[in-house]
């Protein structure tokens, strides 16, 4: 069977002409990520470039907290975005009204960090980033969310939405939790080839929508690539930067985008496989980690992942592995000549 790569890479960012989204999650009996409510460490963000009143590009992803002052978002998301600064927009719930957290990110006071060895045109492999975002000291907006009647958002007062949360107490909980979150642990993967022992599942979040989306296949982690994968179970546009749970809790890593091959057998019908592929808490991001957060990585709880949430595997995935690493070199000559190889989603 000769399989041929279409290198259909879909990098989920979304982007909008005024604004600019996936979480994820068995051992097998547990199950804590399978509610909206498990993910209250889980946000969107809007990135705004400086500069974006005149162009109106306004960038969307999310991003999981790790630490008190700390989220993983992916670095697609921020890299462009933020080059000569962005001011980025927390969404802290999903009820209207809402409030957003407003972050400034310049040259001198830096709050965007992003793993030196990250490449556009590498895929999923160290596609990381650090945010540091002080919730308890960032200036918020409160907003009534747009409707069909009302195509944009409108603002309101801090004393509107304290009235707001007086009468309803599941968002007072909620804001509480966004605000004094429980955080992860993290898993933590050593070198080698590695099927999962849990299930997982991510979070969907558009415009404070919130969908949880179960992966009921395998999840694999190869050393070859520097990335796990699975395949896709829903994963699609505007789902970049959200963190990968588990099943029993644990942050496993972050959603970078899907990568989707066809084939054809003789003369058979053509057949796509679309698999969705994220970094993982591995010695390279760990390290960076280290290195960015000083004192507050100290705090961060790790588990290893194996043997404890993982099994070796040895099945043969050499076949996937050149299928990627063939894109990556597309894509590097592409960027060298001006052009682009990747189909990208949104940007």
């Amino acid at each position: 069977m000769q399989k041929i790569l279409i290198a259909f890479i879909y990098i989920l960012f979304a982007t909008s002409p005024l604004l600019a989204e996936v979480s994820t999650f068995s051992v097998v009996d547990e199950d804590k990520h399978s509610k909206k409510e498990d993910f209250y460490h889980t946000f969107e963000y809007l990135i705004i470039p400086a500069g974006a009143a005149q162009t109106g590009q306004v960038g969307k992803c999310q991003a999981t907290r790790i630490a008190n002052r700390w989220f993983v978002t992916a670095a697609h998301c921020v890299q462009q975005s933020c080059k000569n600064g962005c001011e980025i927009q927390l969404d802290l719930l999903e009820y209207s009204p809402s409030a957003l957290a407003r972050f400034t990110h310049t040259k001198k006071k830096p709050l965007v960090f992003i793993h030196p060895a990250y490449s556009p045109q590498i895929f999923a492999k160290n596609d990381f980033a650090l945010l540091y975002l002080d919730l308890n000291r960032a200036p918020l907006l409160y907003y009534l969310r747009p409707t069909g009647k009302q195509n944009f958002r409108q603002m309101i007062s801090s004393q509107q939405f304290n009235q707001f949360l007086e009468k309803n107490r599941r968002a007072k909980a909620a804001l509480n939790h966004a605000l004094h979150p429980k955080m992860p642990p993290l898993l933590y993967f050593d070198e080698g080839n590695f099927v999962l022992d849990r299930k997982i599942s991510v979070i969907a979040i558009f415009d404070g929508v919130r969908d949880v989306k179960q992966d009921p296949n395998p999840v694999y982690y190869l050393k070859g690539l520097g990335f796990a994968h699975t395949k896709n179970f829903g994963i699609r546009k505007g789902m970049s930067g959200s963190g990968v749970m588990s099943n029993t809790g644990e942050l496993i890593g972050m959603v970078a985008g899907n990568f989707e091959t066809w084939y054809k057998k003789g003369n058979g019908p053509k057949k796509t496989e679309d698999y969705f592929m994220f970094p993982v808490f591995n010695k390279g991001l760990v390290d960076f980690m280290k290195s960015t957060m000083g004192s507050d990585f100290d705090k961060i709880y790790f588990k290893e992942a194996n043997p404890y949430c993982v099994s070796k595997t040895y099945k043969d995935f050499s076949t996937l592995i050149q299928m990627v690493n063939q894109a990556n070199q597309r894509s590097e000559k592409a960027a060298k000549s001006g052009s682009s190889s990747h189909k990208k989603t949104g940007k």
